[in-house]
């Protein structure tokens, strides 16, 4: 054995596949890049296996333990049998992209933040929903219970989504194609109509329009008063490069103050597709 190492200038080669893969696993997911350019093993043992061992291990302790959100529709048991490219488990252990909120103070709980306003004093926030039922026991709101109000006057507002913000530049769009899903709720106050806009658009990394998705509806006075959400999901987004949630609203009494429509829990997500390895890979 003294020998081997004697003539050996990478001892470090002499172990076998199992423990380099592991010792790599607890290396941070930018250092392994690095570590994919040490020698022709370490890349094909990097691109094969670590970063998805890393990713299944760290699954039980990110998110205070929830795991990655990218994960929430595969057991942790089956994160080793995903199909997925290495830099798409670099991108899930940096960015955590997939099937989580990308929108940003999507109920209104820090004022007008990243939101772009086009009549910056039409908009309130209430704090609890005046006039209408509270927000539904559901996921989307992230448990906050505020929301955006408009006015007798057409209120607007949107947020530009960058996806490569999140890790998913072209390479790893157009390798997944992935779903993009949208979706926001909105309801009226039980006296007073409204009018409800959203509109989501889909663009290419040149600014050209790939899709777009147009809603509207026309709450009554003295209607049912009750939250509704419209969704939609863009199928098979290959170039997708970033994507602008648009939405509107007006009361139909043309009310002086803040009477119409109520918007809150607005989503947009990016689908991790699902595909396991043949089993005689596995």
């Amino acid at each position: 054995m003294m020998d081997v190492f004697k003539n050996s200038h990478k001892p470090f080669d002499l172990l076998p596949d199992e423990m380099v893969v592991n010792t790599l696993s607890f290396i941070d997911a930018d250092t392994l890049l690095d570590c994919r350019l040490v020698c022709k093993r370490w890349r094909e043992l990097i691109d094969a296996y670590v970063f998805q061992e890393k990713a299944s291990r760290e699954n039980e302790f990110v998110n205070n333990g929830r795991g990655y959100y990218s994960f929430s529709q595969v057991e942790s048991s089956s994160i080793r049998k995903l199909e997925l490219p290495w830099y798409v488990f670099y991108v899930i252990c940096k960015y955590d992209p997939f099937n989580r909120n990308l929108v940003k103070n999507h109920c209104g709980q820090n004022e007008y933040k990243h939101w772009e306003r086009y009549d910056h004093s039409l908009w309130i926030i209430e704090q609890t929903p005046q006039g209408s039922p509270l927000l539904p026991d559901d996921p989307d709101f992230d448990g906050h219970t505020s929301c955006f109000v408009s006015s007798f006057r057409l209120c607007s507002k949107s947020q530009r989504i960058i996806f490569k913000n999140y890790g998913l530049n072209d390479t790893v769009m157009k390798t997944l194609q992935p779903e993009i899903s949208v979706s926001e709720w909105y309801n009226s106050r039980f006296d007073c109509g409204c009018k409800y806009v959203l509109r989501a658009t889909v663009f290419d990394g040149n600014g050209e329009l790939i899709e777009q998705h147009n809603y509207n509806d026309v709450l009554p006075q003295w209607g049912d008063n009750i939250w509704t959400k419209a969704s939609h999901s863009f199928k098979n987004q290959s170039n997708a490069s970033y994507l602008i949630l648009y939405h509107s609203g007006v009361d139909t009494q043309f009310w002086a103050g803040h009477y119409g429509t109520k918007i809150s829990g607005s989503v947009v997500k990016i689908l991790l597709p699902i595909k396991f390895k043949c089993a005689a890979e596995a």
